[in-house]
């Protein structure tokens, strides 16, 4: 019997944790759906085989399971086919199971725990790739990642090769020269060992001023020294091909208004109230800089569009102001404020004719119990990620991708060239 045709396949993974390997997916979807490559969205699926950090949501039946918060914000930010959460995260890492399973791994098989994950594995991933043109698969953490039972980065890669997929693995790693050498080494010579080779890098992250240096050492190092350094000890590895030399993109470290406010929902004592706008759903604008104002006037020339502004509860003349400055800014660059943030709520309110003018527009406001340098410093603190409604962050992450990235012409559809 003739094994199962299937899709091309990419399987992204890093060297480190918070290395970009759900930006990288992201703009590899955005690549293959650009006019030049041929795909559209429903051509695509996409999988993340084992998962440590969840959301609880809805499986196909309805019934509440925690799936891995990357396949949730992927699937709903790039509106690719979702199979139902159990397929695709279909194994999630929990509190606890490292112990348990170890434990139950030393008093019988350890193989059959394994196995057991690699068929939930296998099956989900024949479900997701079922009348695909391409499927990305997004790794856990740095390699080593899921090792406790088996089922690493290097495993799945190996049991999806196994089931005859044509796999190409990316590993994604920071920008540098001397440091991203040595950051990739370890993993390289660790995949070999298990038999696992990796196809291409994707250098992330590069600052745009020595875009030209890493590129050319990077590119020197693994075209004309790698091999002839460690060529030798390699059984599977050969020198990986750079596949894109991906510049910085800070707005991605910016949080919105509405990652603001589901901060500060989680924290009981902020007492937080969203004043405006009624549905906060749509609060997405980037908070480019938090601007205090402490003076009764003077501050109007240091206001720019993105800022969101802090002032004190009581100072209804001031928000008046802030207010009248937003719709300057509107009309003069067509981007206003951010959002406003109203201090100490504990010792006093909004007068009623203020609220009736901020309920009346759009700009996003909260009150907090917190006074102006509390909230500075507990937002400046805050980790930002990319949210399922992050559109502006997503739209960022395609137009860089797009440019910097280089797909393999095996990648591309039969009717298409290579890119």
């Amino acid at each position: 019997m003739r094994p199962p045709a299937y899709p091309p396949t990419v399987f992204v993974l890093g060297t480190s944790r918070n290395i970009g390997k759900t930006v990288t997916c992201i703009g590899i979807i955005a690549k293959l759906t650009a006019p030049e490559s041929g795909y559209t969205v429903d051509d695509i699926g996409y999988i993340k085989p084992v998962g440590q950090q969840t959301l609880t949501v809805l499986s196909g039946e309805g019934v509440p399971i925690e799936a891995d918060k990357d396949a949730v914000l992927i699937t709903s930010l790039m509106n690719i086919q979702c199979h139902g959460y159990e397929k695709t995260s279909p194994v999630v890492w929990r509190g606890g199971l490292t112990s348990k399973y170890i434990e139950e791994a030393a008093q019988g098989d350890p193989l059959e725990g394994r196995q057991e994950f690699l068929e939930r594995i296998r099956e989900a991933y024949e479900q997701v790739a079922l009348g695909k043109k391409i499927v990305i698969v997004e790794g856990t953490g740095q390699p080593g990642v899921g090792s406790v039972a088996g089922i690493s980065n290097a495993d799945v890669i190996n049991t999806l090769r196994e089931m005859g997929v044509p796999l190409f693995a990316i590993l994604v790693t920071r920008a540098g020269i001397g440091s991203t050498i040595d950051e990739v080494f370890p993993y390289l010579m660790a995949l070999d060992h298990l038999g696992t080779r990796i196809d291409g890098l994707i250098i992330n992250a590069v600052i745009p001023s020595k875009m030209h240096k890493v590129r050319h050492y990077l590119e020197t190092y693994y075209t004309q020294v790698f091999q002839s350094l460690y060529g030798r000890y390699l059984k599977v590895q050969t020198p990986p091909q750079i596949l894109g030399f991906v510049p910085e993109i800070p707005e991605l470290e910016l949080p919105t208004m509405r990652l603001i406010v589901e901060y500060f929902a989680k924290k009981p004592e902020s007492a937080m109230e969203i004043i405006a706008p009624e549905d906060f759903t749509g609060a997405c604008r980037l908070v480019r800089n938090l601007k205090v104002i402490s003076l009764e006037f003077g501050y109007e020339p240091f206001l720019e569009p993105g800022d969101a502004v802090i002032v004190g509860v009581n100072a209804n003349d001031v928000i008046l102001a802030v207010l009248l400055i937003h719709e300057r800014l509107l009309r003069k660059h067509g981007q206003g404020l951010a959002g406003l943030i109203l201090s100490c709520k504990q010792v006093g309110e909004v007068s009623p004719q203020i609220r009736e003018l901020l309920l009346a527009g759009d700009l996003p406001t909260i009150t907090l119990n917190y006074d102006s340098a509390d909230i500075v410093q507990r937002i400046e603190s805050m980790t930002v990620k990319i949210q399922p409604y992050d559109v502006g962050k997503r739209e960022l992450i395609s137009r860089v991708y797009r440019r910097h990235l280089t797909l393999w012409p095996e990648l591309q559809p039969a009717s298409q060239g290579s890119v």
